[in-house]
């Protein structure tokens, strides 16, 4: 049975090539994004790089991040994030399974609906908590049966489908998202916290007002009957917002180091 994502994976197109949107529509390009933001992850690559000892790990965050280390080892790169990202998805680990499939993909399930035919396999269905073991007489008509056992079924195996199925909590996966990401919501508070930080590098004074006009922030805008009012009124709602991206975008930056996200 193939491993398969309970949150959307990347489709990358062209490995050697990627394409910027499609790998942005998965949560999980985000959380590698956060990854690479985060100093002290760095720090821990480039001394793993240079070959140097690493030194004993004494705080709970430290513990943590060898870890998270041991799993997703150096994302560090230059050039094209994209290229670097799809490199890294991609790369297999020493299961011989892509560093993507072997991080985020729910488990192999090998469970099937089957015949029981002994006496061993009987009392080891008995004492499942996960199996049910149902006697159905050939002798009855296959409308019958079917009534039968939807009706257990649904006594014993509550319905799950749509949005519920495919709820991160669910997953079984080695990571998985703390809760439900949208991909446009995270690259726009992403494109915010590049933009700021981009102009602190570059030495420029931008304020939060021109960030959000930068990264081509939009936002919903109230009517107000005062000129002035509304003037000041707007740059304060995007003063706020922009801070609120930048603040969720630490956030996330700083969970990624401990194994989470977002």
């Amino acid at each position: 049975m193939l491993r398969f994502f309970i949150s959307p994976h990347p489709t990358v197109g062209s490995y050697a090539n990627p394409i910027k949107f499609k790998v942005e529509e998965s949560p999980y390009f985000w959380w590698w994004y956060a990854l690479t933001l985060n100093d002290d992850y760095r720090k821990l690559c480039q001394i793993h790089a240079e070959g140097a000892p690493l030194q004993d790990a004494h705080t709970e965050k430290e513990i943590v991040m060898r870890r998270v280390f041991s799993d997703f080892e150096d994302i560090q790169y230059e050039g094209c994030r994209f290229k670097a990202f799809a490199a890294w998805w991609r790369n297999r680990v020493n299961t011989n399974e892509t560093r993507g499939v072997y991080l985020f993909a729910e488990p192999y399930d090998d469970t099937r609906v089957e015949i029981i035919d002994n006496v061993e396999d009987a009392k080891t269905a008995l004492l499942d908590a996960n199996s049910v073991l149902l006697n159905i007489p050939l002798n009855l008509k296959r409308k019958y049966i079917d009534k039968d056992i939807h009706r257990i079924l649904k006594r014993h195996l509550p319905m799950t489908k749509g949005r519920t199925v495919r709820n991160p909590k669910l997953s079984q996966a080695r990571y998985s998202l703390s809760k439900p990401a949208v991909p446009s919501a995270l690259k726009k508070a992403f494109d915010v916290f590049d933009t700021k930080r981009q102009a602190q590098q570059s030495g420029e004074k931008a304020d939060n007002v021109e960030v959000a006009k930068r990264a081509k922030l939009s936002y919903n805008e109230r009517t107000k009957t005062d000129k002035v009012s509304t003037e000041a009124n707007r740059r304060r709602t995007i003063s706020i917002i922009v801070s609120r991206h930048i603040s969720n975008v630490k956030r996330m930056i700083d969970n990624a180091g401990r194994g989470s996200f977002p």
